[in-house]
């Protein structure tokens, strides 16, 4: 009885497994995000949702196998090994941004590695990677940027623009006094210059 139960609660368990390997499935599949399981060893892509194939023109299907030099071009793919080396090795969540030219434009990509480890305690044996495209914050992120310094260097030029008044109206308030009392008309006359100078 106790063998016919232990198997019960088994097949009951494996049977849940399935049901939540389908369920992450399908969330990955829907996903906003650019999503590939990697072997840790080997960096070759296991998995790749629809959105990681579209981000460089191929299908799912033909992107599992391939290691990074043969979907991203040199420069980009040994940046990536190293990423991906890097997280595996502080087997912590990792983040990085790429700049990538897609279809002629700019595109940056949020990235974020985290290692997998299938037994507790053990090295990671698959990376997983998620990519958010936030170009549009960025460039929003930029346009601020830009905006609070032409709005700083438009204040700058305002202060500027009141000190130089000011000066100008202590200088006159000085020629007033040194018109009025001769007897101080020299010093007030060195006095005015070194404030016209300022």
């Amino acid at each position: 009885t106790y063998a016919l139960l232990d198997i019960e609660r088994r097949r009951q368990a494996e049977a849940r497994m399935s049901e939540a390997q389908a369920s992450l499935q399908r969330i990955i599949e829907a996903a906003p995000m650019a999503i590939s399981l990697h072997d840790a060893r080997t960096l070759k892509i296991l998995q790749a949702n629809q959105v990681a194939a579209r981000s460089v023109r191929r299908e799912p299907e033909q992107l599992v196998g391939l290691a990074p030099e043969q979907v991203l071009d040199a420069a980009l793919a040994a940046q990536r090994r190293a990423d991906m080396e890097a997280a595996l090795a502080s087997r912590e969540l990792t983040q990085r941004e790429y700049r990538v030219e897609h279809d002629g434009a700019a595109v940056v990509w949020d990235a974020r590695y985290l290692p997998l480890a299938t037994q507790p305690g053990q090295a990671p044996d698959q990376l997983l990677l998620v990519a958010t495209d936030v170009t549009e914050q960025r460039a929003a992120q930029e346009a601020r940027f830009e905006a609070a310094i032409a709005q700083r260097e438009m204040l700058v030029k305002e202060v500027h623009h009141r000190i130089k008044n000011n000066l100008q109206g202590v200088a006159g308030l000085l020629q007033q006094i040194a018109q009025r009392k001769p007897e101080v008309a020299g010093v007030m006359s060195e006095g005015i210059g070194q404030v016209q100078a300022i």
